[in-house]
């Protein structure tokens, strides 16, 4: 019975020894596996390993712990591009051409005034050329309100032409040189009379005033008397005439004045001129006429005048160019410049005496 037992135990240890020795043979192959295999284990950048044996040439991936299997793998980003554009050379650009100054608007003035109409325009040439001169100076309206042209519109005394002289004057208008006219403007004896309410310059009483060589005026205040001297005045341009220069366009200076009765007028002086000088202009617009005027060297350098209503200020912006008799003609440009500000100043015609022309001054080459 005691041998029985004693073999009985010894064979279950057997069993027993030999599974331990199994055991550790396997873990000591492990071991030895593991340890083979840590030259062949390759770490990325991210910390993750992976298993690269040189007969399969393998990438295993290996994944920490705290990476999710789920995760998918990083996109690669494109490779950035750049449009590369190439301009053409710009050309230099070739430079503009200065533009060629303009000739002057008004131009030069060198006028002799004709006693009488030449004949016809060879007869004016040579008349021009023996006084040095470019141009004509033709009295069409005098200080009484006489007009030297054929009209419908003048007061029927008052014209002292026929239709002969008209055409003999448009003619010479049409000639070659300069063509301007001295138009009277508000010294009228004949049209005053006829229209004393409507037109004149009347006394207190009503009555027309007359001044110390017994004429009458009319007052530029009054629509109607400036309408009238406008329209004989485009009749001028219609001639032909290239320049108007006005005379007497103001109010009378001397006589009894204290008769005048300017109670009515809804304007001042100097506002009535503008506004006639306005008005002209535009009536002359269409023709081309240039719009001149006559005053006197005290008036500009005094600036203005109260009892004419001349203001310095007011009528040169109005007009193209301003003629006087001056002995100091520096003086007056630079008072039309500083009156004129910064529209410009007006052209300046100086004057002299011209030996039998009455009040009239030839002007100065």
């Amino acid at each position: 019975m005691a041998s029985k037992g004693y073999q009985n135990y010894r064979g279950r240890r057997l069993t027993r020894d030999k599974l331990l020795i199994a055991l550790l043979v396997l873990i000591l192959l492990g071991a030895c596996l593991f340890l083979a295999a840590q030259r062949f284990i390759v770490y990325n950048d991210d910390g993750s390993m992976r298993l690269e044996l040189p007969f399969l040439q393998l990438d295993l991936p290996m994944l920490l712990p705290e990476q999710e299997e789920t995760d998918p793998p990083p996109e690669e980003e494109p490779p950035q591009t750049v449009d590369l554009v190439i301009e053409p050379p710009v050309e230099p650009a070739e430079p503009e051409p200065e533009p060629e100054p303009e000739p002057p608007a008004f131009g030069e003035r060198r006028l002799v005034e004709l006693e009488a109409l030449p004949a016809d325009a060879p007869a004016l040439a040579e008349t021009l050329s023996a006084a040095g001169a470019n141009g004509f100076l033709c009295r069409v309206r005098d200080n009484t309100g006489r007009i030297f042209f054929s009209t419908p519109t003048g007061q029927e005394k008052a014209v002292s032409a026929g239709e002969a002289e008209t055409e003999q004057l448009r003619v010479l208008c049409a000639a070659e040189g300069v063509a301007a006219a001295r138009f009277n403007c508000f010294h009228d004896s004949y049209y005053a009379f006829v229209h004393m309410p409507e037109a004149a310059i009347c006394q207190k009483n009503g009555y027309v005033w007359y001044d110390q060589q017994s004429y009458h005026w009319l007052d530029p205040s009054k629509e109607q008397a400036r309408q009238y001297v406008i329209t004989l005045a485009k009749e001028c341009a219609e001639l032909g005439f290239e320049e108007l220069i006005l005379e007497e366009c103001a109010y009378p200076t001397s006589g009894n004045l204290h008769k005048i009765d300017y109670t009515k007028n809804t304007m001042s002086k100097s506002e009535a001129l503008a506004l006639f000088l306005t008005e002209l202009r535009a009536a002359l617009e269409p023709y081309g006429t240039k719009l001149s005027i006559l005053l006197t060297e005290e008036l500009i350098l005094a600036g203005s005048d109260e009892e004419s209503g001349q203001d310095l200020a007011a009528l040169v912006p109005l007009v193209d160019a301003v003629y006087a008799k001056t002995g100091d003609p520096a003086a007056v440009r630079e008072r039309l410049a500083a009156a004129a500000g910064e529209g410009g100043a007006p052209v300046f015609v100086p004057l002299v005496e011209a030996p039998g022309e009455g009040d009239w001054c030839q002007a100065a080459g």
